[in-house]
């Protein structure tokens, strides 16, 4: 178990950085265009605010998963690793999944750019 846990704690260094830079794409300029456009759609607008409050959540997961994980105390924690990394990876593919079925139609709709 310690052997493999060492070999995952650099890949999530690299983890964290994908997951941060892929969920910093949905910054306030994103969420400030869906509300804007869906200001009029009380049930779009509901939803927006759901997927904020959702990637806010799954935000501090990161966070508290990877301080436990990569921190100075994190081989006190390497028992739990397969469970909590288990965890984590169903929440990371839960948001996934919801950001496929509700957010990117909401972008779809939204006008383009030029």
């Amino acid at each position: 178990m310690a052997r493999s846990y060492n070999q995952a704690k650099p890949i999530l260094r690299g983890l964290h950085e994908q997951l941060l830079n892929y969920f910093a794409r949905q910054d306030q300029k994103i969420l400030d265009q869906l509300y804007s456009f869906y200001i009029d759609d009380r049930s779009s607008y509901k939803l927006v605010e759901f997927l904020e409050h959702d990637l806010k959540d799954i935000k501090i997961k990161l966070l508290i998963f990877y301080d436990k994980h990569t921190g100075e105390v994190a081989d006190m924690n390497a028992r739990s690793f397969p469970l909590d990394f288990q965890k984590f990876l169903q929440e990371i593919i839960n948001r996934m999944n919801v950001e496929e079925e509700y957010l990117f139609p909401l972008l779809e709709k939204l006008p383009k750019e030029n």
